[in-house]
């Protein structure tokens, strides 16, 4: 094993967070503890590998970014051996390194496209249960960072394609087909959200919309008004505006039981 040191290599992959140096610390210990340096040479897990592999874990959990290929370059093993290993090491120490929508949002820089995401993932999970008995986990990266990138198709986020597919763990076929069944969700959102929006706008008349519209109708009677009261008349304007309330509320009423006739 490696006895440079993990705050050298996590310099080397760009990680400055004490909190995720810690981890990785803590996770060197439990990997000397629990695993050996025998059962890592049979898994091809040699020299700097171990370091990077818990620098690897501990950027997970602490949702701190890292990049998998300048992982596995660092790592002197190739891409199948650093997967296989990692999946291993992480078995052996018995961590479930597990990332939100949110978590991964952040670490991406997308934090607008959460929300869709997680709205499109929800009914992907309610379809999926309703159409299968087999209970399946959701919360794993294959499904959060396709649900992700999903929304972030949709809202025309910019996101590292590339990036995303790594931390899914899945092949790209099968993570093209899950974001396409999760884009048809997510625009499904998009557009009912939209005709809310429309509708919303559509706001009702108001009693007060009907008051501005009588007292509207009214303005030449209020000059009117003016004109009588200048000439000595005995027209009062608080009388004038009881009048045109009156007015209004009848209106209201008799649109009111008009669309509950409709309605019946």
């Amino acid at each position: 094993m490696s006895k440079q040191p993990i705050s050298a290599m996590s310099s080397k992959l760009g990680i400055s967070s004490q909190r995720t140096i810690q981890k990785a610390k803590e996770l060197q210990q439990l990997m000397e503890i629990r695993v050996g340096s025998g059962s890592l040479d049979a898994l091809g897990i040699t020299g700097s590998c171990p370091l990077i592999m818990c620098l690897d874990l501990a950027a997970s959990a602490t949702g701190q970014p890292l990049t998998k290929t300048e992982a596995i370059r660092l790592s002197g093993v190739n891409k199948k051996v650093y997967a296989n290993g990692l999946r291993a090491l992480e078995s052996m120490l018995e961590i479930e390194v597990k990332q939100t929508i949110k978590d991964l949002a952040i670490q991406f820089g997308c934090s607008g496209a959460v929300t869709l995401a997680e709205q499109a993932l929800q009914r992907y999970e309610e379809s999926h249960n309703s159409k299968s008995c087999t209970e399946m986990d959701f919360s794993v990266p294959m499904f959060q960072a396709s649900a992700l990138y999903a929304a972030c198709r949709k809202l025309k986020t910019k996101v590292d394609r590339k990036k995303i597919v790594e931390v899914c763990g899945i092949k790209r076929t099968t993570f093209d087909r899950l974001v396409a069944d999760l884009e048809k969700l997510a625009e499904t959102i998009i557009d009912e959200q939209s005709k809310v929006k429309s509708t919303n706008k559509k706001r009702p008349k108001s009693l007060m919309d009907d008051v501005e519209r009588f007292m509207q109708e009214g303005e030449n009677k209020r000059e009117k008004t003016d004109d009588a009261e200048e000439n000595g008349g005995n027209v009062d304007y608080n009388d004038w505006k009881r009048k045109i309330l009156e007015k209004a509320l009848k209106a209201k009423e008799a649109a009111k039981d008009k669309n509950n006739i409709c309605d019946s």
